[in-house]
């Protein structure tokens, strides 16, 4: 009877041993440009699962979904997108899904926006006062994001919310340590003459640092210069001074070098940050190395000290 006892016994030992509930399932986050995505990971920590919906090397203005992209779509729980127009294919895809299937966290809606100007590009678009949706080039308004995605995560979750603002709170001493290495790279430039060969996607992080963008078009990236856009930035380099051109590691570099060979400058290329090449995540870096790339592109072309 005693060893039969025991037989009992012990494995109710063993239960007990067990914690009463099991951990929680992580929670399954996509993100529409790569900051999000790094900014979600960061604050939901080991209790989220977040990745990426484009795939590398995509552009999100032009990027095409397909049948699987709305299948990964609905398996997840919270999906964060900029907003403001930079996503035109998310609404019809959001529209494949039944209602309310998943929630969703527009990361520009609570965010103070800057508008295009008609000066800062060369070209008369149509898009001369629209809102620009390029906010993650504004690691101030980074910060305000993390801390808006720890309280959409909190909700969710309502067992992580310390760890989340734990989380955030350190995500927003790493931006605010970029900004302020930003701040001090730039502070003593020859120049602050911003000029893109391509169109205005710098607009934030110009106008956080004290320079003046000024790209051959304006917010949408499908438009195409005019021969009278590229003399426009020629007079207006060579009336400045500008020995640097910047070009966007996804464009195309033949407007860029026409733009330097005329000119008699160079070209630096600058990567805006809302996606990585094949060859960017064989490297292994992320948003903060490609921005300290950028720094130093800055640095360089601008002719500071």
């Amino acid at each position: 009877m005693k060893t039969l006892a025991r037989l009992f016994v012990i494995p109710l030992l063993l239960a007990s041993a067990w914690p009463a509930e099991a951990p929680p399932a992580k929670l399954r986050v996509l993100a529409t440009v790569l900051p999000l995505r790094e900014f979600a990971a960061a604050v939901a920590g080991d209790r989220g699962d977040v990745r990426l919906l484009l795939p590398p090397g995509a552009g999100v203005h032009n990027w095409q979904p397909r049948p699987g992209d709305i299948s990964r779509l609905a398996e997840c729980e919270l999906l964060i997108f900029i907003g403001s127009g930079l996503e035109p294919w998310l609404p019809s895809l959001l529209k494949a899904l039944p209602p309310g299937r998943v929630k969703t966290l527009e990361a520009a809606a609570a965010l103070t926006l800057r508008q295009s100007d008609e000066e800062e590009s060369g070209e008369d678009a149509h898009d001369h006062g629209a809102f620009d949706p390029h906010v993650w080039l504004d690691f101030g308004l980074d910060v305000k994001i993390a801390g808006r995605i720890a309280e959409e995560l909190s909700r969710l979750d309502p067992a992580g919310a310390p760890v989340f603002a734990a989380n955030a709170a350190e995500l927003a001493a790493r931006l605010t340590a970029l900004d302020q290495s930003f701040r001090d790279g730039l502070a003593g430039c020859r120049g602050k003459a911003l000029v893109l060969a391509g169109h205005s996607a710098f607009g934030y992080l110009a106008r956080r640092y004290g320079l003046v963008q000024r790209a051959l078009y304006g917010l949408s990236p499908d438009a195409q210069p005019k021969p009278k856009d590229i003399m426009a930035a020629v007079d207006y380099c060579r009336k400045n001074g500008v020995q640097a051109v910047f070009a966007e590691s996804s464009d195309p570099p033949d407007v860029a070098r026409t733009l330097a060979r005329e000119i008699g400058g160079r070209v630096l290329v600058l990567h805006a940050g809302h996606n990585l090449t094949r060859e960017d995540q064989a490297r292994g870096v992320g948003f903060f190395d490609l921005m300290k790339e950028d720094l130093a592109k800055l640095r360089d072309g601008l002719g500071c000290r």
